[in-house]
């Protein structure tokens, strides 16, 4: 993988887009923070999450195993710290270091997702909360565009996920309140639900997000 030409995408981002994507996650999470809080974007990229949290006040940590994404983040959020490591290797964080969590787009890269999501609940503080988006494995778009399907056409993509199978996997690592929408990348989602709060109709829409908290007691 060309990891300059990979990162360069994520840095051209406006911010409108970026404002759009994470405000998006903020409200699913029902998230209007009265203080700064401590964020770990773990997966950071070229940091379009940092620019957005840092942006807002927040004191933000960005991690990340390619030392390319690191430099390139830092571009944008000067202030932020940066820790380069594997995802896969745990999070070298005491634990309830964090306010919140971010996977953006990053669970999908990992075999094992269940025990990053339990990584990112021990080093929740009480009452955080990990934001998270990912592909959505059961996208109609899959059968007719082949190749291009925006699951395959990453080959660093290793476990996609229903939003079944997400709310599982959130609940099994010890998350609560799991909130899941489907939509478009995940900019749109359709405010539409079956009785059962699965997001519908989950088959439109390539994208996942969710929300989901740590107990506080």
């Amino acid at each position: 993988m060309d990891e300059a030409a990979y990162f360069a995408q994520q840095e051209r981002k406006s911010e409108r887009k970026i404002a759009w994507e994470y405000g998006r996650l903020m409200r699913l999470a029902r998230l209007r923070p009265e203080r700064p809080l401590d964020v770990l974007d773990a997966g950071c990229g070229a940091g379009p999450g940092l620019r957005f949290f840092a942006a807002h006040g927040h004191r933000v940590t960005g991690l990340d195993r390619s030392f390319v994404a690191l430099q390139r983040a830092s571009r944008w959020a000067s202030a932020a710290r940066f820790v380069q490591a594997d995802l896969q290797a745990g999070l070298p964080f005491a634990a309830e270091s964090f306010d919140l969590v971010v996977l953006g787009d990053v669970i999908e890269h990992i075999p094992d997702g269940m025990s990053l999501l339990r990584e990112c609940y021990r080093v929740l503080r009480p009452g955080g909360c990990l934001l998270l988006s990912t592909v959505n494995r059961w996208d109609v778009r899959r059968f007719f565009q082949g190749e291009r399907w925006s699951g395959r056409a990453d080959p660093t993509h290793v476990h996609l996920y229903s939003p079944w199978e997400l709310r599982r996997v959130l609940l099994g690592a010890g998350f609560h309140k799991v909130r899941l929408r489907a939509g478009a990348k995940p900019l749109l989602w359709l405010p539409l639900r079956w009785p059962l709060g699965i997001p519908w109709p989950p088959l439109l829409g390539n994208g996942l997000i969710a929300a989901a908290s740590r107990t506080r007691g």
